[in-house]
């Protein structure tokens, strides 16, 4: 019973993390092609922008660049999204796996019942039989 009980919960886990990873795919899919679109631009162009970054750069010395500011700030905001999500994930996890616990309850009480009344049926056939 234990192990057909630990082998549910692991199929049940199993499921949550395969239907969290196609969401993650996509989103990072989407992020890389934005990123990808964004930075995509003629030579001359790319190589002004590369002046505007070393001027930038040059400008705030004591902190670092506005850019490298920019981007770790982004990178904090993708991290706090991705901690949310996982604690949305989290708790519809838990809450399934309380469901089930609940179920998988009250289905044992059940059969519980079932296999004393049949022990009853039996000693009481038996009991006529000896008779």
């Amino acid at each position: 019973m234990n192990k057909t009980f630990v082998f549910l919960l692991f199929v049940i886990v199993v499921s949550v993390l395969a239907q969290d990873r196609p969401s993650r795919l996509h989103r990072e899919r989407v992020r890389s092609q934005s990123f990808g679109s964004t930075t995509e631009a003629p030579e001359e162009h790319h190589e002004e922008h590369h002046e505007e970054e070393e001027v930038k750069k040059s400008t705030d010395k004591v902190m670092g660049s506005m850019d490298t500011l920019s981007a770790l700030a982004r990178v904090q905001r993708d991290q706090a999204e991705t901690f949310r999500l996982w604690a949305s994930q989290f708790e519809v996890f838990k809450n399934n796996v309380m469901k089930f616990m609940e179920q998988t309850t009250d289905v044992l009480q059940k059969q519980d019942k079932k296999i004393k009344t049949l022990q009853r049926v039996v000693r009481k056939i038996a009991s006529d039989i000896d008779e």
